[in-house]
């Protein structure tokens, strides 16, 4: 059976303000010292899939900006844009349904453009168990990521504590959504949580299926535009649909729901480089566990992650601190408090600071 794999490229990343904006999402950052999240996405799933069953979907406002990203790995034809923002249950139904009107059947895989892996190989044999499974079992499957420390940015997966480590396709117990600091310790000592990665494989038809059972206005509202996919007028009836469609999560709106889910362990290092203190997992570090991206010069400065986006930065005496900058903004606050930058955005926003986000 046929694979395909669909990037979902359409989030806005405003924990990674300034660097990640609106008009440039964190996909389209580089976090290190190679090409931006989006593209070594394509590279990593295009050692599994062929480049022409690569698929994006992303914002219809971000067209422009992905298309001049990714123009020489996949076809024009290849880029699915969504009219809004109506969270993962639209996304993967929408890409889900427009492909099986396409190609009638097939194994597909979502899987987020903004994941950072080193581990190209543990991926890649990860994404193919995935694919086997989901083609052997007709379940949907998911990949689950060992937690290395107690994030409170990522829900968690519960499987059973005496699996043996070496199984590799496990039963889900339970989802848990992001929890608080303390929870997250208890979770990762536990043994039995893994993290959620938000990388989803199944049969077409499976993932249909489960749509039309447990979020069926979705299914029927999608459907029925996409029955005008090869007319004029088809921005206008996939718009009408979302406009009428639930805000929700695939996460709430499905998985947890199914009795038909499995997931893999995966064996590789993986963030989704959600907050800009995280970024110290991917920089280097020098003498003074500075994590440091761009020009910068300090003078007893440590413990701090610093990124210019195409600006000096100088620092003098500090410690344990964010200092992000781009030719419009800086940003600086305690490496504890990374996650409030999200309610930064939130509040510019509502105080007139529009033109910066």
């Amino acid at each position: 059976m046929d694979k395909f794999v669909v990037i979902m490229a359409g989030g806005s990343g405003t924990r990674l303000w300034p660097l990640s904006k609106e008009t440039k999402p964190k996909q389209f950052i580089s976090i290190d010292e190679g090409n931006c999240m989006l593209v070594q996405t394509i590279e990593r799933m295009c050692e599994v899939v062929p480049t022409d069953k690569c698929f994006i979907i992303t914002n219809r406002n971000l067209l422009d900006i992905t298309w001049d990203t990714v123009k020489d790995l996949i076809p024009y034809s290849n880029i699915i844009l969504e009219p809004e923002k109506k969270n993962t249950a639209a996304c993967v139904a929408y890409a889900s349904l427009l492909l099986k009107e396409k190609f009638g059947e097939g194994l597909l895989c979502f899987v987020p453009a903004d994941g950072y892996v080193k581990d190209h190989m543990g991926y890649r044999n990860t994404i193919e168990l995935a694919y086997v499974a989901a083609e052997s079992t007709n379940n949907l499957v998911i990949i689950g990521i060992t937690p290395t420390y107690p994030s409170t940015g990522y829900g968690y997966i519960q499987i059973d504590k005496d699996t043996d480590a070496e199984e590799r396709v496990l039963a889900v117990l339970r989802f848990i959504e992001k929890p608080n600091f303390e929870s997250a310790q208890e979770l990762v000592s536990s043994g039995e949580f893994l993290w959620n990665g938000g990388i989803l494989a199944g049969n077409m038809n499976t993932i249909v299926d489960c749509i039309k059972a447990s979020l069926p206005d979705h299914f029927n509202k999608l459907s029925e535009a996409i029955k005008h996919e090869a007319e004029g007028n088809f921005k206008t009836y996939i718009e009408n649909a979302y406009n009428e469609l639930q805000n929700i999560s695939f996460d709430k709106g499905v998985l947890e729901k199914s009795k038909s889910i499995c997931v893999i362990r995966g064996n590789f290092d993986w963030d989704d480089i959600g907050s800009i203190n995280t970024l110290s997992k991917t920089l280097n570090s020098d003498a003074e566990g500075n994590s440091i991206k761009g020009k910068h010069f300090g003078i007893g400065t440590s413990n701090s992650v610093i990124y210019g986006d195409d600006i000096f930065i100088a620092t003098i005496g500090i410690d344990n601190l964010i200092v992000a900058a781009t030719k419009e903004a800086i940003i600086v606050c305690p490496r504890d408090r990374a996650q409030d930058v999200k309610i930064l955005v939130e509040t510019l926003k509502r105080n007139g600071f529009e033109n910066l986000l």
